[in-house]
């Protein structure tokens, strides 16, 4: 049988075809996409990821998937629905279609598992003999499941159960740790069960350690490690971090601004579509107009427009929602509130309540407010956009009026400042502008001062007055030594209504100090005494004298003069101060100071320069060398001892002086500052005591020293004639000491070796040095003194010996015996001599040493250094008092060093 087309069927096919064609046309599959994914897909894990908008790009896309496992979301975004497990390749189809052109495209996606790499033949037959069942894969538990438990969960088996009896245990986390008891094990079958719900927030994995154990306890496998995965359940709604977001927003804000972001956390696992969240505006107080947008999945809010208005709406609230599983209706969700504030912006002049005002005053009154202008402002009150200040720009040239804000109304008060003639100006108009603190910004951004002006008429009215003087205050100079009755000024007064002087009487109100006379009817201002300014007792020489004008009807008027007294050069610049001595040594001038009382510039910087029209040789002889304005000194340098007369010309800035004479007297000063014939004088008041007095003083000081001889020779002869002869006793240790030595000895630097008992070449002031060394007071080689010291032991009574020290030489006892006390009854005791004899014996060798004329004398002790051996001959001075009765025998002894000094000290 043959097939035959009739005309009719041929047209039927026609139609066909074209009714096929445009599906075909707009069904094609326009992309293929490839996704590696793990073998096992998780519930609400992200796969990845295709761009619709490349295929279709439509307002109204609908989006639908071949495979109700996989949801696709507006961006492309693929999500699991549920747990899948996949093995090799899967394919699905994302369906695309445009609701108002009815074209529709198609996406195929690939998933493709991820492949394990290949391993050697080796490794491969290790595998084979490998324990596989004793390596499973991670297990899951979904934390939604509720129940019927226990519940199965997987099992875990060891190859080695084929030769050995095998028994299963479990421990970790779930077991024999917090949460004790969620899993258990079959020992037999090692099937492991979960007991309870879990709660993956808390609990989102599991470690486990499997253990496969012989009944004798033998493990054959090692610990094996068992991770439970909790599959997580969108039990968890999205929770925005603050109870609510404040935000703030200037007004006029342009449209498209981000003015603030709102953000919400969810606990349900990371990444899938349980935490995936979408935000959106449920309401806006007030309701409209709409003013902001929130972007769904950043959750930014913008300005739709710039037409916030402070004025009309300061603040708006919002209510927002945050759901997660985007597109599914199994979400949860939370609101919100973003309270949004308009912040204030000078969008608003000040402008004045009414078009003029006009006020009223009386002339000659000042110090009061006359007018309060009130105005409108809609911003912010009490802001500096809505803070006004006030300007007079026209009418006020002279300074009459001042304006000023109100801090509590906002208005402008103006205040007269000077008193208003009525006579001068009747009617006065001023022109007054306010603005705000800062600049005014319009809709469109620019900036302006935005001030509002008004004209605001001030009527004076006429008052009565009393005379005006003109001027009110008058500055005049008058100079000393004016005689009286002299006129120095006529004051020019007036009656402001009768433009004249006529009938008006004048008198002082105020001169303290009675300088003018003033003539009632004329105003004419005479001097009332002599001025001098040197015994001027006003301040800055100057006298305000207030004059009052009194008209026929009472009204009374004031004027004040000012005078200032001004200086004369009527004093010649004199001499205060001038020293009479100069000295050839110390002061070697005379400073000399002069005063002026004239002011400046009649006074200082004063001119000196001495006259020597008469005698020429005085400039060659005086030397002038200022000092300061005031002051000079006068030098004399070469100039003889003598009385001069100085004739000195003293004159001040404007050459006014005079010649005055200085007496000045040049001589030696022995005190560098007064002559010797003033010390003189000065002694000469000592003098006038009288000579019974003089008598008497010199007649003590002749007894003193007789006494004084008497107690030495006493001293000395009862030493002569007490103790042993071959050395001193206990209470006297002779040491004595080199007179060249540069230092004292060690044992002589306690404060008992004091007792001086020869001093030669004693200064000129009479007192006699104790010093315990070779040298004496000031570093004088020539002060040389011999000491007498002693150490005693106060248990034994043994004399002790110093060693040689510097040059120190010392006696040494040569029958001390033990415990014998060497003192002799007959001798005086050391600290009652020492007390009682130091003062006397220092006076009496100063006596010694001086003559009646306090010149040195001709025959006193002479210090010699030692040479190495003694002299023949002994001192043969004033001084020496050698007797036999001196028990020097003693000296003998001596080491050889000392016999030479031995024999200069003995009596020959």
């Amino acid at each position: 049988m043959g097939l035959t087309v009739t005309s009719t069927g041929t047209s039927v096919l026609t139609w066909c075809l074209l009714l096929i064609l445009p599906v075909v046309v707009f069904t094609d599959t326009c992309e293929k996409v490839k996704l590696y994914v793990p073998s096992v897909i998780y519930s609400g894990h992200l796969i990845g990821k295709v761009n619709l908008r490349h295929c279709l790009d439509s307002d109204a896309l609908s989006i639908q998937s071949s495979n109700p496992d996989f949801l696709i979301l507006e961006d492309g975004s693929i999500f699991a629905q549920k747990r899948i497990s996949l093995a090799g390749k899967t394919w699905f189809t994302i369906r695309l279609l445009d609701s108002a052109t009815l074209t529709e495209k198609k996406i195929r996606v690939k998933l493709i598992t991820k492949t394990k790499t290949a391993k050697s033949r080796y490794a491969r037959e290790l595998l084979r003999r490998s324990k596989r069942r004793w390596a499973p894969l991670p297990f899951s538990i979904d934390e939604g499941y509720i129940g019927p438990f226990p519940c199965f969960v997987q099992q875990i088996q060891s190859d080695t159960q084929e030769n050995y009896t095998i028994k299963y245990s479990i421990s970790g986390p779930g077991v024999t740790e917090e949460p004790i008891g969620l899993f258990s094990i079959e020992p037999e079958t090692g099937n492991i069960f979960y007991t309870r719900r879990v709660d993956r927030e808390q609990y989102p994995v599991f470690k486990l350690i499997g253990f496969a154990k012989t009944l004798d306890g033998y493990s054959p496998e090692i610990p094996l490690n068992i991770i439970i995965k909790v599959e997580d359940t969108n039990d968890n709604p999205p929770i925005f971090v603050e109870e609510s977001f404040c935000i703030e927003v200037p007004e006029h804000t342009k449209q498209g601004v981000i003015i603030g972001r709102v953000k919400a956390l969810d606990k349900d696992e990371p990444n899938t579509l349980h935490t995936t969240l979408r935000y959106s505006i449920i309401s806006q107080t007030p309701p409209s107009p709409v003013m902001f947008a929130l972007h769904p999945e950043a959750g930014i809010i913008t300005t739709t427009s710039n037409r916030l208005d402070r004025e009309i709406a300061d603040s708006y609230v919002l209510i927002i929602e945050c759901r997660d599983m985007p597109g599914q209706r199994s979400f949860l969700s939370s609101t919100g509130t973003v309270s949004i504030t308009v912040t204030d912006v000078n969008d608003n002049a000040p402008t004045f309540v009414q078009k003029s005002y006009q006020v009223e005053v009386n002339e000659n009154e000042s110090g009061m407010v006359i007018l309060c202008i009130p105005i409108t402002d809609s911003d912010l009150h009490d802001s500096p956009n809505w803070r006004a200040k006030y300007y007079i720009t026209q009418g006020n040239e002279k300074g009459y009026f001042s304006i000023s804000t109100d801090p509590k109304t906002n208005n402008g008060c103006i205040k007269v400042e000077k008193p208003l003639n009525y006579e001068e100006a009747k009617r006065i108009q001023i022109l007054v502008g306010v603005t705000n603190e800062v600049d005014v910004i319009n809709f469109s951004g620019v900036k302006s001062s935005g001030m509002s002006t008004i004209p605001v008429i001030i009527i004076v009215k006429d008052v009565d007055e009393g005379p005006e003087f003109i001027p009110t205050v008058k500055e005049i100079r008058v100079r000393e030594n004016t005689p009286i009755g002299t006129e120095i000024y006529t004051c020019q007064a007036r009656d402001p209504e009768t433009k004249s002087k006529e009938g008006i009487r004048f008198m002082k109100q105020l001169d303290m100090l009675n300088w003018v006379n003033v003539d009632a009817t004329t105003c004419r201002i005479t001097l009332a005494r002599i001025l001098d300014y040197e015994t001027d007792q006003s301040l800055r020489h100057q006298q305000n004298v207030t004059i009052i004008g009194v008209d026929q009807s009472g009204k009374t008027g004031t004027g004040t003069i000012i005078i200032h007294l001004e200086d004369v050069n009527d004093n010649y610049p004199n001499i205060s101060r001038a020293d009479t001595t100069i000295c050839q040594n110390g002061r070697t001038y005379s400073l000399v100071m002069a005063e002026d009382r004239d002011g400046v510039p009649n006074s200082a910087p004063f001119i000196f320069r001495i006259d020597s029209s008469n005698n020429p040789d005085l400039q060659n002889q005086f030397k002038v060398e200022r000092i300061n304005d005031t002051a000079i000194y006068i030098r004399a340098d070469g100039v003889p001892d003598g009385d001069y007369q100085i004739p000195l010309i003293v004159t001040d800035q404007q050459g006014y002086g005079q010649t005055q004479i200085m007496r000045i007297k040049k001589c030696y000063c022995p005190d560098n500052i007064n002559c010797a014939g003033f010390l003189d004088g000065k002694k000469g008041i000592f003098a006038a005591l009288g000579g019974w007095a003089i008598l008497v003083m010199v007649l003590s000081a002749l007894l003193f020293a007789l006494l004084l001889c008497g107690l030495c020779a006493c001293l000395c002869g009862a030493a002569a004639t007490k103790g042993k002869k071959s050395f001193p006793d206990d209470s006297a240790q002779q040491n004595l000491i080199v007179t060249n030595t540069e230092a004292p000895g060690a044992d002589v630097m306690d404060s008992n070796f004091k007792i001086p008992v020869h001093v030669t070449n004693a200064h000129l002031s009479g007192n006699a040095p104790s010093v315990s060394g070779g040298k004496g007071q000031g570093g004088q080689s020539g002060s040389q003194v011999i000491q007498q010291t002693v150490h005693t032991r106060k248990s034994t009574g043994q004399l002790n010996t110093v060693e040689d020290n510097r040059g120190v030489y010392t006696l040494t006892s040569m029958g001390g015996g033990g415990g014998q006390q060497l003192f002799d009854a007959n001798r005086v005791n050391y600290s009652d001599w020492h007390s009682f004899m130091h003062t006397q014996l220092d006076e009496k060798l100063y006596m010694c040493g001086q003559n009646e004329e306090q010149q040195h004398g001709d025959d006193y002790v002479l210090s010699y250094n030692f040479e190495g051996k003694g002299s023949a001959a002994g001192s043969v001075g004033c001084c020496s008092d050698f007797r036999d009765e001196d028990k020097m025998d003693f000296l003998n002894h001596l080491e050889p060093k000392f016999r030479t000094l031995a024999e200069v000290c003995r009596k020959k």
